[in-house]
């Protein structure tokens, strides 16, 4: 029987602390390389301003994070709250990973249904300014393939953050807010376990990037849709591999069906995100089904 999604249910307030909150927003930033090991997060009173919270809630966030080991209070003149690099075992990742399977494929899923979408409109709609924000990011990214690839923390971490910006900007070309945080949302979900994973940089590492740039400036909405879910699937294809210990396989892009059939895929796909669109305005937490 096909699970039907109970849109007015009512479900218990869950309540956090301020510094909770402040938590949340500082890990994730961490997360997704917008600080990278070595760097420092804005001073005490300059996040109390930013999050207009008050110092005492940033100092109580501070003291959870240097518990947790994700940074260090350095003092004097050039010390500063510094983001640590962190030593994980692999074998508590896939662990976790292999437990949380489920909810990493559920993410997977959302990933290739929203950030498809995005690209697609972007492709329709993205402005020069879009493309030049692109191409800069794209060459940055070259820059550290082609002349770091190796082991590094630092160089996986910094190449990571402009991963996570190259996708963030496309959403955002859409010109589609809903798509925007949804893409953002999604992308912070699939790091919270899967942060630790990638720990080398190859030459083919972002390949499909290219792919999804040249098709959005082509505006060829459709050919940037099948580069971003084969490019999602070839992320999730390497984590599968790593977790089972199995020799990666290549996914390649769908071949390019006919006009009628992309125009059915449009409609069908419009029909999924209104469906997604629904669940988060209900405060529901998307369970995309194949």
């Amino acid at each position: 029987m096909a699970h039907r999604l109970e849109l007015s249910h009512i479900r218990p307030v869950k309540t956090m602390a301020a510094h909770e909150l402040v938590l949340e927003q500082i890990r994730t930033a961490i997360l997704v390389g917008r600080y990278g090991p070595g760097d420092k997060l804005p001073r005490e009173r300059d996040l109390a301003e930013m999050l207009q919270v008050s110092r005492t809630t940033v100092r109580e966030a501070i003291a959870v994070l240097t518990s947790d080991g994700l940074i260090q209070v350095k003092r004097g003149r050039s010390g500063g709250l510094i983001v640590r690099a962190t030593e994980l075992d692999e074998t508590v990742i896939r662990e976790s990973l292999r437990t949380n399977r489920q909810k990493l494929d559920e993410v997977f899923e959302f990933r290739k249904v929203v950030e498809g979408a995005s690209a697609r409109i972007a492709a329709e709609k993205r402005t020069a300014a879009d493309l030049i924000r692109l191409r800069s990011i794209l060459t940055t990214m070259d820059e550290i393939v082609g002349g770091e690839v190796g082991h590094g923390q630092d160089i996986v971490a910094r190449f990571m953050a402009l991963d996570h910006e190259f996708h963030a900007q496309i959403a955002l070309a859409s010109r589609n807010p809903w798509l925007a945080d949804a893409t953002i949302a999604a992308r912070i979900e699939m790091f919270r376990p899967v942060g630790g994973v990638f720990r080398r940089l190859e030459p083919s590492a972002h390949t499909a990037h290219h792919h999804v740039l040249e098709a959005i400036e082509a505006q060829d909405g459709a050919a940037a849709e099948r580069w971003m879910t084969s490019h999602i699937d070839e992320t999730w294809a390497v984590i599968d591999s790593w977790l089972e210990g199995k020799r990666r396989v290549k996914v390649t892009p769908p071949p390019e069906g006919r006009r009628e059939d992309r125009q059915e895929e449009g409609r069908q796909e419009s029909g999924r995100l209104s469906a997604i669109a629904s669940q988060l305005g209900a405060g529901r937490s998307p369970r995309i089904r194949r």
